[in-house]
C-alpha cells in the first residue's frame, strides 16, 4: 500500500468544508445546550420565586384586617382614658347596600375590645358615643400583568381602609384614619385571595394590555419552536 505525501487542492477544499460544518454544528450544539441550559434555570427560579410568593401572598381580606387593626390602636389610645364608660357605635355618611362594611366593623371592633363597654344598640344607655364617619373599605385590582418571560400572570392589587372617628358627649379628641396597602399576586390564585363572601374583598380585574395578552405570549411561542427546530436539525444531521 501507498501512501502519497500531499493532498489535492479539491481534496483539501472538500476537508476543509467538513472541518466549518463541523463547527458550525459544535457551536449550534453549544448554543442549544446553552439555550436549554439557561431555560432549565429560568424554570427553577420561577418556580422558587412562585414557591416563595404562594407562601407570602394574604388574602384581601387579611390585608384589610391589619389595616383595621391599625386604626383601632388609634380607638384604643382613646378609649383607655375612658375604659369604664359605655359607649354607643355609630356610623353616619357612608354607602353600604347591604351594610356589610358597617356590620363587619362592628364585630371586628368588639372583638378587638372585648374588655371595653361598646354598644351598637341606641336604645340602652350610654355615657358617650363613637362617631364613624365616612366609613370605606375597598379592595382594587390595579393591573395585570407578567414578572418573567414564562407569562405567569400577576394582579397589582389595592387595599384601603378609611374613615373619620369623633366622641360625643366626652372630652375625648377624634381622629382621621387612611391607610393603603398594594402588593400583587398570582392570578391563578384569585379564589383563594378572594376567599370570603364579603363585597369589599373582592374586586374587578382590568383589562389586559396588548402587550400583555398577545406579544409576549407570541414572543415565548417563536422562541421555543425556534429551539425545537434548531435541536432536531443538529441531530438529523
Amino acid at each position: 500500500m501507498k501512501f502519497r505525501s500531499g493532498i489535492s487542492g479539491t481534496e483539501f477544499f472538500i476537508l476543509y468544508r467538513y472541518f466549518k460544518l463541523a463547527q458550525g454544528l459544535n457551536a449550534l450544539n453549544s448554543i442549544i445546550g446553552k439555550l436549554l441550559v439557561f431555560a432549565v434555570m429560568l424554570s427553577l427560579i420561577q418556580t422558587a420565586y412562585s414557591q416563595e410568593n404562594y407562601r407570602k401572598a394574604k388574602t384581601n381580606l387579611e390585608n384589610i384586617n391589619v389595616l383595621l387593626d391599625a386604626s383601632f390602636e388609634l380607638l384604643e389610645d382613646r378609649l383607655i382614658l375612658n375604659k369604664d364608660k359605655v359607649y354607643l357605635l355609630e356610623f353616619i355618611n357612608y354607602k353600604d347596600a347591604g351594610n356589610e362594611t358597617e356590620t363587619y366593623f362592628r364585630s371586628r371592633i368588639k372583638s378587638k375590645f372585648p374588655n371595653y363597654k361598646i354598644i351598637s344598640d341606641v336604645n340602652l344607655g350610654h355615657d358617650a358615643k363613637i362617631v364613624i364617619d365616612s366609613l370605606k373599605i375597598d379592595t382594587k385590582y390595579l393591573k395585570l400583568f407578567e414578572k418573567d418571560l414564562l407569562g405567569d400572570k400577576y394582579v397589582k392589587r389595592d387595599v384601603v381602609v378609611s374613615y373619620r372617628c369623633s366622641f360625643r358627649d366626652s372630652e375625648v379628641e377624634g381622629y382621621r384614619f387612611r391607610q393603603s396597602f398594594s402588593d400583587d399576586f398570582e392570578l391563578d390564585r384569585l379564589n383563594m385571595i378572594e376567599s370570603n363572601n364579603f363585597l369589599f374583598g373582592q374586586g374587578v380585574l382590568p383589562p389586559q394590555s396588548f402587550f400583555s395578552k398577545y406579544l409576549i405570549p407570541s414572543v415565548v411561542v417563536l422562541a421555543s419552536a425556534v429551539a425545537v427546530i434548531l435541536f432536531f436539525t443538529v441531530r438529523n444531521k
